[in-house]
């Protein structure tokens, strides 16, 4: 079954957005398998996805879920230091490196945001590089899908392969003083992927 929201107002988008991902994560929590895995391509630690996860993080664990995410951007600060500390408290023996990556190259970032929360769950949202005032407001929330989510999380281990690893000083909470919305450099560099998995020309696998 596939829920479109598209409100009238950028207001009312982000709120009925945000209420339908905490719905999904719910619901994934209801049918989850102790080890399973919610993977997220995201723009940054402020979209509504993440919010979703930190505020559903005790139920999260108590589900034994665990989370796995790709950010484009590295600000808000307070956002991801948020994110960073859930992720670890979902998988504390892994290693925050395997937790979190950074889409810095420019050439992935036509990539849509997408979340896959279960076998046949899934969300796809704009494109990464859109400006978040300037973004589609139609949103696809995906509830028994299987096939789309398959493909997502193809898309997402590519995605993964292709992104580079966080900075220390973000892993391990020691945020430099920066001017207000300072992005890092972002350095074009060679993408290699596996030749099994879809390159970054095939991405998004779940919206055209």
């Amino acid at each position: 079954m596939r829920a479109v929201s598209n409100p009238e107002s950028a207001g009312d988008l982000r709120e009925i957005e945000l209420r339908r991902h905490l719905q999904m994560m719910a619901r994934s929590v209801e049918h989850a398998e102790t080890g399973s895995c919610l993977t997220m391509i995201l723009r940054s630690a402020a979209s509504d996805p993440a919010k979703a996860l930190i505020a559903m993080k005790g139920a999260l664990q108590q589900a034994g879920l665990r989370a796995k995410v790709i950010l484009a951007r590295l600000d808000p600060d307070d956002e991801l230091r948020q994110l960073c500390t859930s992720l670890s408290d979902l998988a504390p023996n892994v290693p925050a490196p395997e937790l979190i990556r950074w889409a810095r190259n420019p050439r992935l970032l036509d990539a849509h945001e997408q979340v896959i929360y279960g076998a046949s769950m899934c969300w796809s949202g704009d494109a990464i590089r859109r400006e978040a005032d300037r973004r589609n407001a139609l949103n696809l929330f995906d509830a028994e899908a299987p096939d789309t989510a398959r493909l997502g999380r193809l898309a997402f281990t590519a995605l993964w392969a292709a992104s580079s690893p966080m900075p220390d000083r973000y892993l391990n909470g020691s945020f430099a003083a920066r001017p207000y919305g300072a992005l890092e450099q972002t350095v074009a560099e060679p993408v290699s992927v596996s030749p099994s998995v879809p390159g970054p020309q095939g991405w998004p696998l779940l919206r055209h």
